[in-house]
């Protein structure tokens, strides 16, 4: 199996919150980036204590929460699986996988460095079939 490393297919610099933040400033931050998720870290530690997906913030307006007073910390899940960004690619979609989540963050030394989707991971499959490809013409010719 190829061990492709994480750092290899996530997205960096993710947008991160507070738990503070109201449901609909996310659904603001949602529609005006075109975003999926926001990592919420600790203001003064910058420790990673959830995160905020799309359907967590519709799970809200179903409820009738009241979005502009709701803070995410509420609603957030948490604590968050991580996955460091040496580990191979199968790791992340195991991870994924077992925890049936779509979005993984990821960190170096517990420091948020980037995130990694089952969108990052779909768009690299066609890289990864071209270079195991590459290795069995490489192995058979010897």
């Amino acid at each position: 199996m190829i061990d492709i490393p994480v750092a290899n297919v996530m997205t960096r610099g993710v947008e991160t919150i507070t738990g503070e933040e109201t449901a609909a400033g996310v659904a603001r931050r949602f529609a005006e980036r075109q975003l999926g998720s926001l990592v919420v870290v600790d203001p003064d530690s910058g420790t990673l204590t959830g995160i905020v997906t799309e359907s967590d913030v519709i799970q809200q307006v179903a409820a009738n929460g009241d979005m502009e007073t709701v803070p995410v910390s509420t609603f957030m899940s948490a604590p968050v699986v991580t996955i460091e960004s040496t580990e191979p690619i199968h790791a992340a979609a195991d991870l994924m996988k077992r925890h049936s989540i779509r979005r993984l963050p990821v960190v170096d030394g517990g420091q948020l460095v980037g995130i990694v989707t089952t969108t990052n991971l779909t768009h690299y499959l066609p890289k990864l079939r071209n270079t195991i490809l590459r290795e069995r013409g490489t192995n058979q010719n010897r």
